[in-house]
């Protein structure tokens, strides 16, 4: 699903894919691998961007476990628009 979203935006020339189950957008451009595990990345909520960091191997937004659904549904993005996985 997140593959598709990525593909429509890009076809669209849009930065931002709308993360599903969430209030998120996720600017798909800005997905960078530091390490083999761990991920930055900027994240739109309410009109405000703001940077993060994930580790796709431990599951952890700027590291600790996701507090709800869509934060798990933004790392899940973020880690298959880095990694494909």
């Amino acid at each position: 699903m997140i593959a598709a979203a990525v593909n429509s935006a890009r076809a669209s020339n849009q930065a931002m894919v709308v993360v599903p189950g969430s209030s998120y957008q996720l600017d798909y451009n800005s997905v960078q691998a530091s390490t083999s595990n761990d991920i930055r990345f900027l994240v739109n909520r309410n009109g405000v961007t703001y940077q993060m960091d994930a580790d796709c191997e431990d599951g952890e937004l700027n590291g600790y476990a996701p507090n709800s659904a869509a934060e798990a549904q933004l790392l899940n993005a973020a880690c298959q628009i880095a990694y494909g996985n």
